[in-house]
């Protein structure tokens, strides 16, 4: 046996039971629980709906009152600075590393992979003359170029007059010159190397290379020439 629908007033609330069509407190239309309950929930999403978009209005009109739009131009702006000004600043350290380079005139004329391989010592006291040692094992003289021995060379700076002279020297000694101009590079009879720069004052001259080929590879390495 079946049971009849709880009725339910939609007036007063009133809960009939029976075969009654109206509502036996305040005589209002009847509509069973379960149409009451389908009606809220039908009217909730509309009602949540209208809500929310009240609620991200409101918020958009604070925030446009609180920030308008030319800040947020001149927080951009203000980034783009920033970044630039780091960028100009690791420049600005980059090319002033090399007057941090300690040392001698010669050590800090030399070229930079020749300096971090040599091991100088001074030779006079006013640090103008200096000797120094390329180890053997060290990847400057790979291939054996001076014959698996350690490397030793001298380097000076010297005025105008004297480096002219020097270069002079070296020519008429039958040297076979790679570079000959402001730089003048060659190699020896002996398989040695001769190098001046007229710009820095820079005069290098090495020990016996193994050959020829050994001695341009280390001109090569070493920066002396390109």
């Amino acid at each position: 046996m079946s049971t009849l629908p709880e009725l339910v007033c939609q007036y007063c609330s009133h809960r009939n039971t029976g075969a009654d069509a109206r509502c036996a407190h305040c005589g209002a239309p009847l509509h069973t629980a379960v149409d009451k309950v389908k009606s809220v929930a039908e009217k909730l999403p509309a009602q949540v709906a209208e809500v929310a978009e009240k609620a991200g209005g409101e918020a958009k009109k604070f925030v446009d009152k609180a920030y308008p739009r030319w800040q947020w131009q001149a927080v951009g702006v203000l980034a783009l600075l920033m970044v630039l000004a780091a960028i100009w600043g690791v420049r600005s350290c980059s090319l002033s590393l090399p007057s941090t380079v300690q040392g001698t005139a010669p050590v800090r004329a030399m070229p930079d992979l020749l300096r971090t391989s040599a091991i100088c010592q001074p030779l006079d006291s006013g640090g103008q003359r200096e000797k120094c040692v390329i180890t053997a094992t060290d990847p400057m003289l790979f291939g054996n170029i001076a014959g698996g021995r350690d490397l030793t060379f001298y380097v000076e700076v010297l005025p105008q007059d004297r480096l002219v002279d020097s270069i002079s020297r070296w020519r008429g000694a039958g040297g076979a010159a790679l570079v000959d101009g402001p730089v003048y590079a060659a190699i020896g009879p002996s398989a040695t190397v001769w190098y001046a720069d007229t710009r820095t004052g820079l005069r290098l001259e090495t020990g016996t290379f193994a050959g020829r080929t050994g001695a341009q590879t280390f001109m090569s390495r070493a920066g002396l020439v390109r």
